[in-house]
């Protein structure tokens, strides 16, 4: 396999704890054919090499190896041996997908649990940084916000919009704030980031993040608190989710 050239890496530098008591290949598998099965992982992506896996989830590499043959043996994904080889997205069909409905709703239930305590969480986050953020950190919020509405393909703008928050939780000045922040981020995630994703989604998600900069500016705590809330359920909690 290919450990060089991991397209999604950035995703899964800093995990730790993502699947501490779900570490079983099952799990492993079921967290990737989640990500496959709401488009975060499309037909043709590389996913991250058994090594970086296995180091980022802590893992073992056996676990990921056999996650991976599992998936392969489904048909769903493809290794690829030689130069650019490593293990590839195959068939992201609903067709395909379906024998396995049962396990990614459970999945989805479980995770469904967790973004609403996200969204809650976020909410204090959000009002606590209103309260004690500095004029350096307002202008770092302001920039992120920019950073992210220039962003407008998936990938690239879940993690812009990870750093927003991000550093919207290092604002409030507590450690264990953030460090909370990362552990439900991480939880929820898994090292891909499900968050359904689309424009109309997008140019929303882009009027929220001004709205939530502009209450923390004016000190308004109840207000970025609230914004910030409805921000997350809106954009990672649809009906359908």
């Amino acid at each position: 396999m290919n450990e060089q050239s991991d397209p999604l890496g950035h995703e899964f530098s800093g995990l730790s704890e993502v699947v501490s008591l779900t570490s079983a290949p099952q799990q492993i598998a079921d967290h990737i054919l989640s990500g496959i099965a709401v488009g975060a992982l499309p037909e043709g992506t590389l996913l991250p090499g058994e090594r970086a896996l296995a180091a980022d989830l802590q893992v073992s590499r056996s676990s990921v190896r056999a996650a991976l043959l599992r998936l392969e043996r489904l048909g769903v994904v493809e290794r690829r041996r030689g130069r650019g080889g490593g293990t590839f997205v195959l068939n992201a069909q609903p067709a395909t997908l379906a024998p396995m409905a049962g396990r990614i709703d459970e999945f989805h239930a479980e995770r469904r649990n967790l973004l609403d305590a996200r969204a809650i969480f976020q909410n204090s986050l959000a009002a606590t940084a209103a309260l004690r953020r500095s004029d350096e950190e307002l202008q770092g919020l302001r920039d992120l916000a920019r950073k992210y509405s220039e962003r407008a393909e998936a990938a690239v703008a879940r993690t812009a919009d990870a750093q927003f928050h991000f550093a919207i939780a290092q604002a409030g000045h507590n450690p264990e704030l953030v460090r909370m922040a990362i552990d439900i981020d991480t939880r929820i995630n898994a090292g891909f980031r499900h968050d359904p994703f689309s424009p109309e989604l997008f140019d929303h998600a882009v009027r929220d993040h001004a709205a939530i900069v502009d209450a923390i500016a004016a000190g308004d705590s109840a207000a970025a608190g609230r914004l910030c809330e409805e921000h997350f359920r809106s954009t990672t909690m649809p009906p359908h989710s």
